[in-house]
């Protein structure tokens, strides 16, 4: 199960894609009575704890498959990887109508809330490819691999002359729901930046990593108030559309939490790590 659907997305704030593995005796049962009395014929399963839900890796007739879970044993989410020839129709249709020329390294079924979907990954010229299309064909997602290069000159402009030049580690165009955004995530003075634009050139997100020294006296402030004898681990800042949010990884003895601020150093949510 190939992915690379959101590369970058919340690349530099971990703490909120935390998932947990855990031994299959710990899991409820309710919920590990439910997963093995639909797939009880599963081998190699493996258990996550994640934000609340149950994740399962398993294989089932030689192929892998992921299952979500919610608390009371009930599917949330079931994807499961698919033969080439599998592939419906009307979706092979659609890719086609987009790309020409391209080997297909890896196809997945998922099905939610009574909708089924399917991913579907390509090789071109050494770069990957990536669709998400629905049943009747009609296209979800398409996302893209770029050089930076490719990138339109305008945005790269824009990174240069107002954080410096990237030493660029990935360029991707991802299309949803009819619009178009460049992803670019790479590093700028030793220092980690993801940048999201839209078709237009204009920045819509901006992550980046912050030396300590970086971070504005108001936010230094409200964390030594509240935090008082904490070491600040890490500290990102997070500017979407010009609303800016910033992340300290604080930690004190064996507790480590993640807290964020406002711009004017109002605590917004706090997550232990």
């Amino acid at each position: 199960m190939k992915r690379i659907t959101g590369l970058f997305l919340m690349a530099l704030f971990p703490v909120i894609l935390h998932s947990q593995e855990i031994q299959q005796k710990n899991v409820p049962a309710v919920v590990l009575n439910a997963f093995q009395l639909k797939f009880s014929k599963a081998s190699d399963v493996e258990w996550k704890l994640e934000k609340g839900f149950y994740r399962v890796n398993f294989e089932l007739n030689d192929k892998d498959n992921q299952v979500l879970l919610n608390d009371k044993g009930a599917i949330i989410r079931h994807s499961k990887d698919l033969y080439i020839s599998e592939i419906p129709k009307s979706v092979m249709e659609t890719i086609k109508s987009r790309v020409t020329f391209f080997d297909i390294s890896d196809a997945d079924m998922t099905e939610e809330e009574g909708k089924t979907s399917y991913n579907i990954s390509l090789d071109i010229d050494g770069k990957d490819h990536e669709f998400i299309v629905n049943e009747r064909g009609g296209l979800l997602m398409y996302e893209r691999e770029m050089s930076y290069g490719e990138v339109p000159v305008g945005i790269r402009d824009l990174i240069k002359s107002r954080f410096g030049s990237p030493d660029i580690d990935d360029a991707l165009y991802r299309e949803e729901k009819g619009r178009g955004y460049y992803h670019i995530r790479g590093e700028i003075r030793d220092m980690d930046h993801v940048f999201i634009f839209n078709e237009k050139s204009a920045m819509v997100r901006h992550e980046q990593d912050l030396r300590n020294s970086e971070v504005p006296l108001e936010i230094m402030n409200a964390a030594n108030a509240s935090y008082n004898g904490y070491e600040i681990r890490d500290a990102d800042l997070l500017d979407e559309e010009g609303k800016l949010t910033y992340y300290l990884e604080l930690r004190k003895s064996r507790e480590t939490m993640i807290v964020s601020f406002s711009a004017g150093g109002k605590i917004l949510e706090v997550r232990n790590k």
